[in-house]
């Protein structure tokens, strides 16, 4: 439970929520936090670095806006602004509640949700609203001057945060977890009046801050599509169908009056924008995962699944696997992972993607031609800014690379193109949390004097319905892929559907393939286009065929459409082949055998084809012969037929476990396991008697078996010196949790409930194998029986858990195996105790005095004074904790005595937190007023969260073992989300190799509570005013009494004097503040621990 002076410090953080919640009918949003206009946007350009040959200018900063989320820019030049108010007021982050985890996986809708937040009467969810602001540049001279608020009232208890919006031809899309909204401003005052949600049901769980609805794009074909993190949903469409995705993140898309909406693309963790390219190819950065996972530029295909779900974000490691388990085991977040059920990533490129924008083909230069621009928020200005990527076509599928930066050190939030030519980011201004200010900048080329891009502008503010036809005509060869799309939607508005015809068959170039879209939203809105498209299956360009393929493929099901598509399945286009298959899994038609002889071509060479062979077989559904295709010579037929069944959810891919391809054995596991086909559950489990099995076959066999009650078998693994020892440790663990199994899956960390059971089965499977196993395996094994004979409380384990105690030869497993006698209060815990007692080895001594009351209470506190007195380090702790829950008042006098000893400074730093504690267990008055003397004796946490003195006990003494596995799996801290150990981490912040070399305990205390006090070098961004008013911005390079000089990204390395100097600011640490609230001391004291144990750079 939070204290309630920790709960107002978490407030302040975000971490819980505050103030009242009812049941009651909205009130209006509370008044929001902006900051005053001053010239910090102006100043802070000046740290900016901008690509060659490009300028930048302010555009708009607070008061005007804040907070700045996403942004879209309409047709008249206005900016429309999404502005955060509930980030931390109203939405909060389930790292902030661990004790709800399990209710948050279970969740399955946005009511589910909402009844979770009253049963924890979670306070504050009403109070504040995200909004819409609209920007307006009244003068013309270039500078947002007025702004109005366009919408707000978005406070329900589960609203938030909203975070994508869409301007087009007077109406403005807007996504805010649960809706997706179409607002509309009929009388031009900058207020929308009409507000209506087109869909709802998004976001099921309060996930972690940022996992939410956004991406808003309108595609080619002229629908909306739009993106939601793992926050995930459960939607019922307006024509009462249910898209029910509750573990995922996703893509969906919808005609622009919110009907027809469809799932497009699963698998994604959190991919916050979309952005297509001049082929009508989507794609979106995708966020790692905290867990040393890359980011992942992804290639965003209808009907594919990425391959992240929920449950792997909350999976720690084991024996059996690393944390996130086979996200990162089976390399699924990696372009070269062989997951065939997933489409792999194009590359992994930055860290914390957030806007993306295509170069629409005008304005900056032809050197980003075919590049999109990936904002990249790392919660550092320094240390983010917008990336350029380009990439190459690979078959059906691409390679990509990160070709430079379009502007860095700024926090930007998102990017979009202007009519005017230029390029506009948003700018979150520091940190992670609200600030009350936000800036929009606009980048553009200076030298380039484009005839066009004037009339781009102009062709937007007077509108495309005053153009004629042939105007239209000649407009969809427009160098602007903007202007080739709005001329394409008007002609399909006046239904000119002759002229669309006529380039498609007889233009050049892109303005080709616009009119086969438009063809296609004919089509698909059911007036046929059908003749003119056959033909176009069959044109000489294969770009052509391919766009054909996918249009006739969103219309009515024809047979003549199916017959002609069948021929582009071996087709000599890559794109051609996957397009057309994509197109007959929703027209059907006899295409089986041209499917089949595609897969087999392609020989799993192209991840695309295959993919969408899949979705062509699956569409066969109970036609599919398979147990024809198990006996197929063509092992990609095989693995194909496999994912098509999995999708489906069908048992008969049991079939497939016999397979001789051990590739094509682990994808029908993965099916079975990960997609909990539970009919097929006996098969995949019988798998486990073979131990050549690789290790992800086998995870996934075991925990089959723990699911389906087979203890019998999980015993015999344990006892097989045939299986890995990975396998019998897993299997003894399973036993271990027998009669206690987790909701979540073993495997996927899914929300999967077993069955109430006891543990007799798994008592009954181990006891005539416990002795044996105890006594003669060793390493992981012999641990793993320990607790599973601990758990199980198997008193029979007795006489051989005290050998093991005698056998100094036995490490760890002696201290293991004297835990689990006290646990289990042994009859042979006095002996071993003694044992122990007298044993050189000071982790046993530790443990042993732990149990001294036990044992012989009586003598407890003797023995514990005397560890107190002459025992090791370790020994001292435990004697210290043991007095805390001693019935005896000699304790409470002891205890006094160190509470007088810590006031006066005079108890050992390793002792400190025991003290502590122990004294917090106690009832005496005389203790508990010394320890309320003594905290009063220093800063009080409600009243300066960032000071250290609080926190002074966890400097030493903690467990550098336990530390490690905070650092890298306490999803509550996400240390290794930004910061590298090894080869493991995340690229955000510094290095941490060799920091306890560098620095002292004190020093990693503070960078943990209050990290903007010492930034690393290379990390600490300073702003410099001088006397003369010049502006110098950049990192610390060298500092002496006298001098400073600053990197500069512009500039390169500025010496100024300090004597010049009229103002200095410091940026803020990207790394959140107070870090503390969210871990125990003692967690704290272990972690700072492992740190100050990196002595050393390991080798590259």
């Amino acid at each position: 439970m939070v204290p309630a002076v920790m709960r107002k410090i978490l407030l302040a953080m975000g971490i819980i929520l505050g103030s009242t919640m009812n049941g009651a009918d909205l009130q209006p949003p509370k008044s929001v936090d902006i900051k005053p206009a001053s010239n910090e946007g102006a100043i802070a350009m000046n740290g900016f670095q901008v690509a060659p040959g490009l300028e930048i200018s302010l555009v708009a900063a607070e008061p005007l806006l804040a907070n700045p989320v996403a942004f879209d820019i309409d047709e008249q030049g206005r900016i429309y602004v999404v502005e955060s108010f509930r980030l931390h007021k109203g939405v909060t982050d389930i790292r902030g509640h661990m004790n709800w985890l399990d209710e948050e996986l279970a969740s399955q809708s946005t009511e589910d949700m909402r009844a979770m937040f009253r049963r924890h009467k979670v306070r504050g969810l009403t109070d504040y609203s995200d909004r819409v602001r609209q920007l307006t540049d009244r003068d013309g001279d270039g500078v947002m001057d007025y702004a109005t608020v366009f919408a707000t009232g978005f406070n329900d208890e589960v609203d938030g945060l909203a975070a994508g919006v869409l301007a087009r031809n007077g109406k403005v899309w807007f996504t805010n977890i649960p809706h997706l909204w179409l607002l509309e401003d009929k009388d031009g005052d900058g207020k929308a009046e009409q507000k209506k949600s087109l869909a709802s049901g998004f976001g099921v769980r309060v996930g972690f801050l940022g996992h939410d609805l956004h991406g808003l794009r309108q595609g080619p074909d002229g629908r909306i599509y739009f993106s939601i993190g793992d926050r995930a949903a459960s939607v019922t469409t307006l024509d009462g169908r249910k898209l029910h995705t509750p573990e995922t993140g996703a893509i969906y898309r919808c005609e622009p009056d919110g009907s027809k909406l469809e799932l497009y693309h699963i698998g994604l963790r959190n991919p916050q924008e979309l952005a297509f390219d001049a082929h009508g190819n989507l794609f979106t950065g995708d966020n790692n995962s905290d867990g040393g996972d890359p980011a992942r530029w992804v290639n965003a295909v209808e009907g594919g699944d990425t391959g992240w779900r929920i449950g792997w974000q909350f999976l720690e490691g084991a024996p059996w696997t690393t944390r996130r388990g086979p996200w990162l085991d089976e390399r699924m977040c990696f372009p070269d992972g062989k997951a065939a059920h997933r489409i792999p990533p194009i590359a992994n490129i930055g860290n914390g993607p957030s806007g993306l924008a295509y170069y629409p083909g005008v304005g900056l230069g032809d050197q980003y031609q075919n590049t999109f621009f990936m904002c990249d928020f790392r919660g550092s200005a320094g240390r983010s800014g917008v990336h350029t990527i380009r990439n190459t076509a690979k078959g059906a599928h691409f390679t990509a690379q990160r070709t430079g930066q379009l502007v860095w050190r700024t926090l930007v939030t998102d990017v979009e193109f202007g009519y005017d030519g230029h390029a506009y980011i948003s700018d979150w201004v520091s940190g992670w949390g609200m600030t009350g200010k936000g800036r929009i900048y606009r980048i553009a080329n200076p030298k380039l004097k484009l005839s066009n891009a004037p009339s781009v502008a102009e062709l937007f503010r007077k509108g495309f319905d005053k153009v004629n036809a042939n105007g239209l005509k000649n407009l969809l060869s427009h160098p602007d892929i903007r202007v080739r799309m709005a001329a394409q939607f008007e002609l399909v508005n006046k239904g000119e559907a002759a002229v669309l015809g006529g380039v498609a068959t007889g233009g050049k170039g892109l303005a080709r393939l616009h009119a086969v879209w438009g063809l296609g939203q004919l089509h698909r809105a059911g007036k046929s286009q059908e003749k003119v498209l056959l033909s176009l299956l069959k044109d000489a360009d294969a770009e052509v065929r391919t766009q054909t393929a996918k249009v006739l493929g969103e219309g009515a099901k024809s047979k003549a459409a199916s017959a002609a598509l069948i021929p582009l399945l071996a087709d000599n286009s890559a794109r051609a082949q996957a397009l057309a298959a994509i197109a007959l899994s929703k027209l059907g038609g006899d295409y089986r055998d041209a499917v089949l002889a595609m897969l087999r071509k392609n020989d799993e060479a192209d991840p695309i084809v295959r993919h969408a062979g899949v979705m062509a077989l699956q569409s066969l559904g109970n036609a599919l012969p398979v147990a024809k295709l198990a006996q197929d010579e063509s092992a990609a037929v095989r693995l194909a037929t496999v994912v098509a069944l999995r999708r489906a959810g069908n048992p008969a891919v049991a079939a497939f476990l016999k397979d001789d391809q051990q590739h094509i054995v682990l994808e029908t596991a993965r099916a079975i396991g990960d997609e909990h086909i539970n009919a097929a559950l006996p098969a995949l489990a019988k798998l486990s008697r073979n131990p050549k099995l690789g290790k992800s076959v086998m995870r996934r066999a075991l925990n089959a078996n723990f699911r389906l009650g087979d203890a019998e078998s999980l015993a015999t693994v344990a006892t097989s010196d045939d299986h890995a020892e990975l396998a019998r440790g897993e299997a003894l663990n399973l036993l271990g949790v027998w009669a206690n199994p987790s909701s979540r899956d073993r495997v996927t960390g899914l929300w999967r409930p077993i069955k109430a059971r006891d543990g007799s089965g798994a008592t009954a499977a181990l006891r005539d194998k416990i002795d044996g196993l105890l006594r003669t395996s060793r390493g992981l094994v012999q641990l793993e029986a320990i607790a599973a004979a601990n758990r199980l409380k198997m008193a029979e384990a007795g006489p051989a858990l005290l050998t093991i105690v005698k056998d100094t030869k036995a490490g760890r497993a002696r201290t293991e195996a004297l835990k689990a006698l006290g646990a289990m209060d042994a009859v042979q815990l006095g002996e071993a105790v003694a044992i122990a007692n007298a044993s050189r080895d000071g982790r046993l001594r530790r443990e042993a005095t732990r149990f001294a009351a036990k044992v012989k209470p009586a003598m407890a506190m003797d023995q514990l004074l005397k560890a107190l007195g002459k025992g090791s380090v370790g020994e001292k702790q435990a004697a210290i904790l043991a007095m805390g829950d001693l019935k005896d008042a000699k304790a409470d006098a002891v205890l006094g005595d160190l509470l007088d000893d810590l006031l006066a400074k005079k108890v050992p730093e390793p002792l400190q937190l025991e003290v502590l504690e122990a004294a917090a267990k106690r009832k005496d008055e005389a203790v508990l007023a010394k320890l309320k003397k003594f905290e009063a004796s220093r800063p009080n946490p409600q009243q300066n969260f960032l000071a250290l003195e609080p926190y002074f006990e966890t400097l030493e003494g903690g467990d550098a073992v336990k530390g490690k596995k905070s650092f890298f799996e306490n999803v509550a801290i996400s240390c290794a989300r930004c910061h590298q150990v090894g080869n493991q981490g995340g690229e955000v912040g510094p290095r941490l190799d060799g920091i306890g070399a560098k620095v002292d305990r004190k020093h990693l205390l503070e960078s943990i509570v209050n990290p903007s006090a010492k930034i690393s070098q290379g990390y600490d961004f300073y702003l410099v005013t001088l006397k003369n008013n010049k502006a110098v911005a950049g990192i610390t390079r060298k500092e002496t009494d006298t001098e400073l000089t600053l990197l500069s990204p512009e500039d390169g390395p500025v010496t100024v004097k300090k004597a010049d100097i009229k103002s200095k600011v410091k940026g803020p640490s990207g790394m959140p503040p107070a870090l503390q609230l969210v871990m125990s001391k003692r967690e704290l004291r272990d972690v700072i621990e492992y740190l100050a144990s990196l002595k050393t750079v390991p080798n590259k």
